[in-house]
């Protein structure tokens, strides 16, 4: 099945490739291991450790290149694979709902990402709730985009990457870009964006058995310390309810199956409403954050190659 939102910006389904083995055991780890660990709500340090033994389990290709630099405050892993495409950089903000993440947690997923797009990442390690609210994590992302461009590259050819809440902060430092009246990024992309922290979207509780990785609970724990004193639907926070105009051209997957489906249905309706050029992939029958096996999921490494298409100038979803 698929349908057209406003301004002919596609909603694609994408069926999966196969129901093969590899499949169903992913699947079957996330849905016994890390939903249930999320599940109980342990402290945050215990979260971090749990879970960046879980993202170190995914390896830095030896043909990536990998070292670190100080940009102000925020520290930056750069990957730079083997024949990558010269002059564009590709600013990965990582996933885990504000509270997860640094320490290197995601060097490996980003060195994956960095050899199958043929682009060089930055992962700027920006600072994490609950001991730092919002705009925090925005302010870092803008300094590591600043020290992009400072580097020499053109902000057109920079662009703006993540999964998850990584998803709704690159949204949010675009609309930060567009705000402050300097260069946007060339392009965004978005994969499995939590876009609106009032959890209000039909597929939060519609999904809640289905998501084999995210319990909607942990969400809404984690999003009160990101939050500080501010309410949950303020743009900044949910970028899904802020004005959409002046955005670089969008592409958005998300898995059928996860309770943020509704996040990236809704944004890619107002995105269009506004006249963004935006573009958005349902994979039917997958997760949340998939795209985390590239490599060993095939339907994962299919989603990063159209991905790559994107960032090359295909569009043809």
């Amino acid at each position: 099945m698929a349908c057209m939102s406003a301004q002919d910006n596609a909603i694609s389904h994408l069926a999966p490739t196969s129901a093969g083995l590899r499949r169903r055991v992913v699947k079957g780890l996330l849905r016994t291991t890390m939903k249930p660990f999320l599940a109980a709500h342990p402290p945050v340090s215990l979260q971090r450790a749990w879970t960046k033994a879980f993202t170190q389990s995914i390896r830095k290709p030896r043909a990536v290149q990998h070292h670190s630099r100080q940009f102000g405050a925020v520290p930056v892993h750069i990957l730079q694979p083997a024949n990558g495409v010269p002059g564009e950089v590709v600013l990965f903000l990582h996933g885990g709902a504000y509270v997860l993440g640094g320490d290197g947690a995601y060097v490996g997923y980003a060195g994956q990402m960095a050899k199958a797009l043929g682009r060089t990442i930055w992962l700027p390690e920006y600072r994490l709730a609950p001991e730092h609210a919002y705009p925090a994590a925005v302010e870092d992302a803008l300094t590591a985009f600043d020290a992009i461009v400072d580097n020499g590259i053109a902000p057109e050819r920079i662009i703006l990457m993540g999964d998850s809440a990584g998803g709704g902060l690159s949204l949010a430092t675009a609309l930060a870009l567009r705000d402050r009246g300097g260069p946007q990024a060339g392009a965004l992309v978005l994969m499995s964006p939590w876009t609106d922290l009032t959890m209000s979207g039909e597929s939060v509780q519609r999904l809640a058995r289905r998501d084999p990785f995210i319990p909607p609970t942990w969400g809404g724990h984690a999003r009160i310390g990101y939050a500080g004193a501010r309410p949950f639907d303020d743009p900044g926070l949910s970028p899904l309810f802020a004005e959409l105009n002046g955005l670089p051209r969008t592409l958005v997957q998300v898995g059928s199956e996860e309770i943020l489906l509704s996040d990236s249905i809704r944004l890619v309706e107002a995105a269009a409403q506004a006249d963004v050029e935006i573009h958005c992939e349902v994979y039917d029958g997958l997760w949340h954050d998939f795209q985390m096996q590239v490599g060993l999921l095939p339907d994962a490494t299919r989603a990063v190659a159209r991905i790559r298409r994107f960032m090359n100038g295909d569009d043809s979803h």
